[in-house]
């Protein structure tokens, strides 16, 4: 039962993420867990519920690889790999693999209480990943991340909304350049 409600959430953290909130099927979701319909509500009490826990894993996993990135080559490196990860074609063509934010948080404010209060603090607990690879003062650190985050969020929502690969580009390109300059604003830790 424990392998089939992960199962299920790792399912709905990416269908969310490509989907949206209002896109997200409980029949689809349990068909691509392999699972009945009719099994979904022994795991848990509502769809608001699953959208909480599966954007609370969306966030954990971005977390955990800030965070190995930190561990393995040191905090420039490892902002430097998920800002380039971020502001690229790749995430832009594929939003299942990429951040919620980008991909349904415009859903989340017409949501219930739980579903806000989970992104609040995934997004509260990814700022601070980001910020923690600063060793500014506290302060300084997570207005830099909150800068960071909001300026490549807002490219990724913009860009695809375009369609046009050249305009697509142009505006990657313009957010590197932002996102170093913030970046440069900082001092980040040492490895």
């Amino acid at each position: 039962m424990a392998r089939h409600h992960t199962e299920i959430v790792e399912k709905a953290a990416v269908m969310l993420k490509d989907r949206g909130i209002d896109g997200l099927s409980v029949a689809d979701l349990m068909q691509a867990a392999g699972l009945t319909h009719g099994g979904f509500y022994r795991h848990f009490a509502s769809k608001d519920a699953l959208v909480a826990e599966a954007t609370t894993a969306a966030f954990a996993s971005i977390v955990a690889r800030i965070e190995r990135g930190v561990v393995k080559n040191g905090p420039a490196s490892a902002l430097g790999d998920y800002v380039a990860d971020y502001l690229s074609l790749g995430h832009i063509a594929n939003p299942a693999a990429g951040c919620p934010v980008a991909s349904y948080g415009t859903d989340v404010a017409r949501q219930g209480a739980v579903v806000r209060e989970a992104y609040a603090q995934g997004l509260d607990r990814m700022c601070s990943a980001i910020a923690g690879c600063f060793s500014d003062s506290p302060a300084q650190s997570r207005r830099l991340a909150r800068e960071i985050i909001s300026t490549m969020v807002g490219t990724v929502v913009t860009a695809r909304a375009t369609g046009d690969q050249q305009l697509t580009k142009s505006y990657l390109a313009a957010a590197r350049t932002t996102v170093d300059q913030l970046i440069a604003r900082g001092t980040l830790k040492p490895k």
